[in-house]
């Protein structure tokens, strides 16, 4: 061995027998076929060894490009030149790089003492670079992210300036911008102050100009009102000017969620929970917070008024989690010593809530189904009425009154002659005591579908509520029938008077359009098509009709829903835990018994009451919002004001770089 290790060259053998070798490195990847193609070449001639470890070396390809391969080294053992010859080539197929070792092991021996030589150099000079580095940009490495949002809000600036217009040999920039009214002055003392710090001698002017074109939309928000109003603009964000629905959600929004989540229990541990978020919310605003919790901590001050609500209306319904809470009681039980049913002789109304004898009584389900569906129907037929005054409200400020005379005033007509009239019959039957009067209560339904399906016909006697009722019904049906035409024809006539000529006039956008005219021969304005207005009217008109009747029915997602919380609350309370409870067994084994009947019924209100109702009875409340309220009134339509703001460019970079960090590490 020692002979053939002296003996041993790279490249020129001293004879045939002699024992060559060949040194190089080959990517990792290709090493099982150079493996295996040197093995058939050389027939099993050739002793092969390979690094354990790969490692990752840096080259040029042959595109002329950077990158990283891992590569392993080799040494491969033979005699011969003709194996010589062969595995050469296949180094050179294989794109293998082989290095040229000395001949003697002396002279192996000394290469490698000048390579560790010259690696210790290269060692102390990068030491060395790497100190001076250090000592250069150390300083400048802790001013770093000063530095980033300097340069930051001057690319910003200087994006900013490249959309103003230069005049008078580029002496004179001009700039039309958005600002809001209330910021002029603020405006004009930056100027003010600009222009005396740079020393110009011509003074910055500010000059309001009538807008043409429709002005964007800002609404200034607090931490109470931000999430509320995140929650209109995803439908749309308002015209300019309108009336933005989005401060009625704080009261709307919350209270129409309590109707539908109403209990004393489950809006205590909402409002435990909002509290709680609210609580941490200095440690944890602008922070990046898990996807689920996020959107809570965001809308949490969404959750505090739900909340509020939820425990309002369940105090209404008197429930806490499925059991009747209030304690007082419009009647007295009496109940018979031998068993049986109990009497009940009323004494005095109760102070607040539903009388909670209702929870025992036998027909409990059918009184609270009849409570909450009226309610339902007076809560949707007063927002839709709300939705109708917000219109009478952009038309009176907007000057519109055509669209206030006939199609807002119609609309009005229309809803209250039937929804309204049926609202009226709902109070008046709960204010009538017919169990005094000895007559059975008459169907409120039977009675609205007879008056609009047997119109002109008698009343049968079992749905007479009052004197005089067929009388008014039918007034209120021709009523509501003329009230029809009343928004199909009157706009669309009127809008055909006036452009005799066929155009609609509009203002010129500028001073070179007032005076050069337009096309059209002559007349000012865009082309006016009857037609088509008269199809958008008969539209609009056809969509109110049928909407008043489905948004109406659409309210009834509160008694639904309500009802359903109420059922779910009462099975869970009398499956699981009233069961442990009345269990009749050891008093360790009761123990351990409430404490799982607890564990599942802890659980199964977490899951399925705060988590699955509460998104449930968020969505059914946005839907309420956005098509029964808003299609009344609301366009949705306008532009949102995004001001020059250096925090909100500074908040994007941020994120931008943390995610391509993220997907780095991905990718990595």
């Amino acid at each position: 061995l020692a002979a053939a290790e002296e003996g041993a060259g790279g490249a020129r053998p001293s004879s045939d027998r002699a024992l060559r070798s060949i040194w190089g490195t080959i990517a990792a990847e290709r090493r099982e076929g150079f493996e295996r193609v040197l093995f058939r070449a050389a027939r099993g001639n050739t002793i092969s060894k390979f690094s354990y470890v790969p490692h990752t070396v840096r080259e040029v390809n042959n595109s002329g490009q950077v990158e990283d391969i891992e590569k392993v080294g080799f040494l491969i053992l033979f005699s011969g030149s003709v194996l010589q010859d062969k595995v050469g080539k296949i180094c050179q197929s294989m794109d293998a790089h082989r290095f040229d070792i000395p001949e003697g092991k002396r002279e192996r021996e000394q290469l490698m003492a000048e390579l560790k030589e010259h690696a210790a150099e290269h060692k102390q000079v990068t030491e060395s670079a790497q100190r001076r580095q250090a000592a250069v940009l150390g300083p400048f490495s802790t001013r770093l992210g000063a530095y980033e949002r300097w340069a930051l809000r001057e690319k910003s600036i200087h994006a900013t300036m490249n959309l103003l217009n230069t005049v008078i040999s580029n002496r004179t920039v001009l700039a039309e911008a958005w600002l809001p009214t209330d910021c002029i002055p603020a405006v004009q003392a930056a100027l003010q102050r600009a222009c005396a710090k740079a020393g110009a001698e011509t003074p910055s002017v500010l000059h309001q100009l009538k807008p043409y074109s429709t002005p964007p939309t800002l609404i200034r928000t607090n931490k109470l009102t931000e999430a509320f109003q995140g929650l209109n603009d995803a439908y749309g964000t308002p015209r300019y000017l309108e009336l933005n629905p989005g401060i009625f959600y704080p009261v709307t929004y919350s209270f129409l969620f309590g109707v539908m989540f109403g209990d004393i229990g489950h809006g205590t541990l909402m409002l435990f929970g909002a509290l709680g978020l609210i609580a941490v919310e200095k440690q944890w605003e602008g922070k990046k917070l898990n996807e689920i919790i996020a959107p809570a901590f965001y809308g949490r001050y969404v959750l505090l008024l739900m909340s509020l609500f939820s425990i309002y209306c369940g105090g209404v319904y008197n429930e806490c989690f499925g059991i009747a809470l209030l304690p007082w009681s419009y009647y007295a039980l009496d109940c018979p010593e031998e068993g049986g049913p109990c009497g009940a002789t009323p004494i005095a109304p109760p102070a607040f809530g539903v009388d909670p004898v209702w929870s025992i009584a036998e027909n409990k389900l059918g009184f609270a189904n009849s409570f909450k569906m009226k309610i339902s129907i007076i809560l949707g037929v007063s927002q839709m009425c709300f939705g109708l005054a917000c219109k009478t409200a952009n038309c009176l400020y907007f000057k519109k009154w055509k669209d206030l005379l006939f199609e807002n005033i119609p609309e009005y007509i229309f809803l209250l002659s039937i929804f309204g009239y049926l609202c009226v019959l709902i109070v008046y039957k709960w204010c009538t005591d017919w169990v005094g009067l000895g007559l059975p209560a008459p169907a409120l339904l039977d009675t609205l579908l007879g008056m609009l399906l047997e119109f002109g016909s008698p009343i049968p006697a079992e749905n007479v509520l009052y004197q005089g009722q067929a009388t008014v019904q039918t007034i209120l049906v021709i009523v509501a029938v003329l009230a029809v035409p009343m928004m199909l024809f009157p706009k669309p006539l009127l809008l055909r008077a006036e452009h005799k000529d066929g155009y609609q006039p509009m203002e010129m956008e500028n001073k070179d359009d007032e005076e050069g005219g337009s096309s059209h021969g002559g007349h000012s304005g865009a082309e006016f098509d009857f037609s088509e207005c008269m199809i958008h009217q008969s539209i609009h008109t056809i969509e109110f009709v049928l909407g008043a009747v489905s948004n109406t029915a659409s309210y009834l997602r509160l008694w639904a829903l309500s009802l359903a919380h109420a059922g779910l609350s009462e099975v869970f309370w009398e499956r699981v835990m009233l069961n442990v409870l009345e269990m009749e067994t050891h008093p360790v084994l009761h123990a351990l018994a409430m404490f799982a009947g607890f564990a599942i019924w802890a659980s199964m209100t977490f899951g399925v009451l705060m988590v699955m109702e509460t998104l449930s009875a968020c969505l059914h409340d946005i839907r309420l919002h956005w098509v029964e309220f808003q299609n009344k009134f609301y366009g949705g339509d306008g532009v949102v004001f995004t001001p020059l703001n250096f925090a909100a460019i500074l908040a994007a970079y941020v994120e931008a770089e943390s995610e391509l960090l993220s997907a780095k590490k991905i990718a990595d």
